[in-house]
């Protein structure tokens, strides 16, 4: 077990200010601030509706009875909880720069706080070529020590296989919920049915493509030895201005075939780069995306 990961203290008290948006159709899922549309007994009144043979006769209006000589069944929202999965990537090129792996890290993090704050039920599922044993925790922010503690001892896999991976992931958790997606996405061909099946299946997928500056704008030029760090393939490559400048243009291809397969299957996307504080992409880059509110 490592170290737990830690929050800055002031950062957590700003995601309480925070709301986690969800979409309104998750049928028979609701959250602590997600109000179902599903009529049955509940806290909160919603509407009256012709008595018919076989209802409760506990929930009648017998006043609306006495003054229109006709029955009248009272309806409540039900509200139950929106279980929050995290999908973590923990692949080898998530870990190539520390620097990126703990920025996915601080991520999970700062969304189970959020879902633990509105009482959800938070499932953390790293994985790389498989996924690996999840944390399943509910109970509010008493129990963030526990998440704190599950992802400072989550260690980088091998290669991605974000297709196997999330087959593996529906299996256990087939029930309808919110689902981050959290990678670099560079298995674009798994990302592609990973994203259909998750959509498939009726989740409210989010999904965040995190990269570092350099993956986006090399920097480096003249003859490079390039080495792939799931595969261990090599490549000698020529990197001048011009190539590195075609390359940006791929890259940027590349993020906007996701976000275009995002939204096309219903789900919101937001882009992270390193170089950006993680606390300020949570705070401003997710309520762009419709994320956090």
């Amino acid at each position: 077990m490592g170290k737990p990961l830690s929050l800055d203290p002031e950062f957590l008290k700003t995601l309480e200010e925070l709301t986690l948006l969800s979409r309104d159709d998750l049928s028979g899922v609701v959250g602590a601030d997600h109000r179902s549309r599903m009529l049955g007994p509940g806290l909160e009144f919603s509407d009256y509706r012709r008595y018919s043979s076989g209802d409760d006769p506990r929930s009648l209006d017998w006043s609306a009875y006495l003054r229109l000589g006709k029955l009248f069944l009272k309806t409540y929202r039900t509200e139950e909880r929106i279980p929050i999965r995290l999908l973590l990537d923990c692949s080898a090129s998530m870990h190539f720069d520390p620097a990126k792996f703990s920025y996915a890290l601080h991520l999970a993090a700062a969304f189970s706080y959020l879902a633990l704050l509105h009482l959800d039920t938070v499932a953390v599922a790293p994985f790389a070529a498989h996924v690996s044993k999840p944390l399943v925790v509910s109970g509010g922010r008493d129990v963030f020590w526990m998440v704190a503690e599950f992802l400072g001892g989550v260690k980088p896999g091998d290669h991605t296989d974000l297709y196997f991976s999330t087959k593996e992931f529906l299996a256990r958790f087939p029930s309808k919920g919110t689902v981050l997606l959290i990678s670099d996405f560079f298995d674009e061909e798994g990302s592609q049915r990973a994203v259909e099946m998750l959509r498939m299946a009726g989740h409210d997928l989010v999904v965040l493509q995190l990269h570092t500056a350099e993956e986006q704008r090399p920097t480096a030029f003249g003859e490079l030895l390039l080495e792939d760090v799931e595969t261990g393939q090599t490549r000698t490559v020529e990197f001048s201005p011009e190539s590195a400048a075609a390359y940006e243009r791929n890259f940027s291809e590349f993020s906007s075939r996701l976000q275009r397969l995002t939204l096309r299957n219903g789900g919101r996307y937001a882009r992270a780069v390193t170089s950006l504080p993680y606390q300020e992409f949570v705070l401003r880059g997710l309520h762009r995306s419709r994320v956090l509110a």
